[in-house]
């Protein structure tokens, strides 16, 4: 699929796509300034949970790729935005520092007491274990909403690993409670490019998204009905309005 104008932003998604841990892939950097040389804006997409938007800039300003705050969406900010469109003031939530601060920046305090929390947000958490299972057992009784930031099984680190997603811990709650997340926030679904077209008054049209996942950055890009680049290096995957690349330097030629 050639990629013809008009493309206004380009939507990046990041682990996998442009660093495996801390670690930039080899050609992101000359896909990003060249877009940039474009005029084209760029935004990033991630499903991760466990930092801040501020430190996921950050992190890419480390790496040499300069953006902004209001350029980086998260699966915890999409999760904080969503619970404070629903107006809770209390929620309990299984996750790292990071989610809980990206959730009190919008005044929504994390309970210390279970039963005045209005949902339970469920994001990546390294220490989960068996007693913060256990602690939300009273959820099994309740109606309180479940949101999830992701269901990712997993995600790509550095020297070819993989190390666990969002998606086990999901799967441990919704069997210990006996029912399933109300809402996931996160890629596949499509609410953090509604969040994108809604901040900066684009439409689907406008946007191209880039990831290395089929199941999570491509289906969300068909479902909005987005042009994407899927980056694999198995030719299995072909949809209409997906462009199929060995590398994320390949984009390039699509642009010339």
């Amino acid at each position: 699929m050639p990629v013809y104008p008009p493309i206004n932003v380009f939507a990046f998604d990041l682990d996998g796509t442009i660093y495996k841990g801390n670690t930039i892939i080899d050609g992101a950097a000359e896909v990003i300034n060249y877009i940039n040389n474009l005029g084209i804006q760029i935004v990033y997409f991630t499903n991760s949970s466990t930092r801040t938007r501020e430190q996921i800039v950050d992190k890419l300003g480390g790496m040499g790729l300069v953006t902004s705050l209001n350029k980086v969406y998260t699966s915890a900010y999409a999760t904080a935005v969503y619970a404070n469109e629903k107006s809770y003031s209390k929620v309990w939530c299984i996750g790292t520092a990071g989610l809980n601060s990206e959730i009190e920046t919008f005044g929504i305090q994390i309970a210390e007491d279970i039963s005045l929390a209005e949902a339970l947000i469920i994001g990546l958490d390294p220490e989960f274990d068996y007693n913060k299972l256990a602690e939300i057992m009273p959820f099994r009784s309740s109606d309180c909403p479940i949101i999830a930031c992701n269901r990712d099984r997993s995600y790509p680190v550095e020297n070819g690993r993989f190390l666990p997603g969002c998606g086990p811990i999901v799967a441990a709650v919704e069997d210990a409670l006996g029912r399933k997340v109300d809402c996931v926030t996160g890629k596949p679904s499509t609410y953090m490019l509604g969040l994108l077209t809604s901040d900066w008054n684009y439409i689907n049209s406008d946007i191209i998204v880039v990831g290395d996942s089929y199941d999570s950055d491509i289906q969300m890009a068909n479902s909005y009905g987005c042009r994407s680049f899927l980056i694999s290096s198995s030719m299995n995957h072909c949809t209409d309005g997906t462009t199929i690349v060995q590398n994320i330097g390949d984009i390039i030629q699509y642009l010339t």
